[in-house]
């Protein structure tokens, strides 16, 4: 009697438990189908989604690994963990369809395929896949497709280290997650799509510096670290036609850098109308005054829909006839002030400026100023991103921009935006970037005695307007109303 109630209560306990743990799966399972649901439904792209997929199997019978593998005409393509390094995973990142993978299998013949052990790997795979498992960990792999509304989007690899039984509930429960996790796949295959198209849009429209023997001229484009925050920062630089009474060998250089409001493909495609018009309007009013031109674009903006405000600076670089000096003209309409650096090393803010352009605000007559740049003189200009950033305090950015541009402002164009845009841009900058710097030519040796003292004095400014604004200009509250 005392046997048998010993055994009834062993036999009960072990009901109980196993009871006890159909509960808690069916509670795993019931769980992981509502994270699916809520956590899957707010992805943007596809690390996005690779990330949310390895942090959603929790809990009774959880995964080793899960991988992610997009499908792309006859090839799949792993999608790497962005947070997690594998050099394993980064080893096979791209398989041919017709590969001897379990993986290439769900692909090519549409359906789940599982593998319960290593003994039904190397019976049913290649070598490679053996190899890959092995090294990986793996003993278990359930693949399944990932179904799109229109076609196969890729195929979903869960893994076990350990030997797992797939039950039918399990099977069922994960099917479909896993069509959660095609919907997540599907909409960030458009998303990344459009960014790449609205990226490529954004680079084709930027342009060619011009070639010249005379100015030393370069620029730097730094997108966005977020691929959503498609920018409408751009610049531009071409030489203004020659005039017909002017003999002279070099050509003026019309310089510009500019930012649309906004963070999309909107922004990046007004960013184009608004460059093009400038030009136009630059060429079609000789003698080709800045101020002019930015007038002429304010009453363009004024009539056609154009919604998205602009600031930018536009400048006009002459030789001077009778020395070695430079001319600038420049007209600001509520951009960040542009910096001088002279050859020895003192850093010029030009903050003179005029208010952003703006359909709301109508036309209005720009200002211009001018200022002569000694031989070797540096002009940098820049948008927002570069000294705005969320927490920090602009002036304080704008300061230290001045010191890296006189500490390091002697040396090639190229290597000087660099050092500036990897120390005062995040790894990850929130906002567009782009640099535009002119170096003026520097005087022969052999001439720099003679001219040092008329290069002194013609590096003093001359305003056609004169300028009582000494604070950054960056600011939104102080763009709507000009500083004069």
């Amino acid at each position: 009697m005392l046997e048998t109630a010993r055994a009834a209560a062993e036999h009960a306990r072990s009901d109980a438990q196993r009871l006890e743990q159909q509960a808690q799966a069916g509670l795993d399972h019931a769980e992981l189908l509502l994270r699916a649901s809520e956590e899957l439904a707010q992805t943007s792209g596809l690390e996005d989604v690779r990330r949310r997929v390895r942090d959603l199997f929790v809990g009774v019978g959880k995964p080793s690994y899960v991988g992610l593998l997009v499908a792309d005409k006859d090839e799949l393509h792993r999608v790497a963990d962005p947070d997690i390094e594998n050099s394993v995973e980064r080893e096979v990142l791209t398989l041919p369809v017709d590969a001897a993978f379990p993986s290439t299998r769900a692909m090519r013949e549409r359906r789940a395929v599982f593998v319960p052990d290593r003994d039904a790997l190397v019976a049913g795979y290649g070598p490679e896949a053996v190899r890959f498992f092995d090294r990986m960990g793996f003993t278990t792999v359930l693949c399944l497709p990932l179904w799109g509304s229109r076609a196969l989007l890729g195929v979903l690899a869960i893994c076990w280290d350990k030997r797992h039984e797939v039950g039918v509930t399990e099977r069922a429960t994960l099917t479909a997650a896993s069509g959660y996790i095609a919907q997540a796949v599907e909409r960030a295959l458009y998303l990344d799509e459009r960014i790449s198209v609205a990226r490529e849009l954004q680079a084709a429209m930027l342009t060619d510096l011009p070639l010249t023997d005379h100015v030393e001229i370069s620029a730097l484009y730094q997108p966005a670290a977020d691929d959503h925050m498609i920018g409408g920062d751009w610049y531009d630089a071409y030489h203004l036609p020659r005039a017909p009474a002017s003999d002279g060998e070099t050509l003026a250089l019309i310089v510009t850098v500019g930012d649309i409001t906004g963070h999309d493909m909107r922004a990046a495609t007004i960013m184009g109308q608004v460059r093009s018009m400038l030009r136009q309007a630059t060429l079609d009013h000789p003698p080709y005054g800045p101020a002019t031109a930015l007038t002429a674009l304010d009453a363009a903006c004024s009539v056609l829909p154009i919604e998205a405000g602009s600031t930018l600076v536009h400048a006009r670089l002459d030789p001077s006839d009778d020395s070695p000096d430079w001319t600038l003209t420049w007209s600001n309409a509520g951009h960040p002030p542009p910096l001088i650096r002279t050859p020895d090393g003192h850093v010029i803010q030009l903050v003179e400026h005029d208010i952003l352009i703006h359909r709301s605000l109508g036309p209005y007559n720009r200002t211009e100023h001018r200022r002569r740049l000694s031989p070797g003189s540096t002009l940098l200009l820049y948008t927002d991103g570069l000294v705005e950033r969320r927490g920090h305090d602009m002036d304080a950015a704008v300061t230290q921009l001045v010191a890296l541009l006189a500490r390091h402002g002697n040396r090639p164009l190229d290597e000087v935006l660099r050092r500036i845009s990897n120390l005062l841009t995040d790894p990850a900058p929130e906002d567009d970037v782009v640099l535009l710097a002119v170096r003026t030519p520097s005087i022969p040796q052999s001439q720099r005695a003679e001219t040092a003292g008329a290069a002194f004095s013609a590096s003093l400014s001359v305003h056609t307007t004169a300028a009582t604004h000494t604070g950054h200009p960056g600011r939104f509250s102080d763009l709507l109303s000009p500083r004069r």
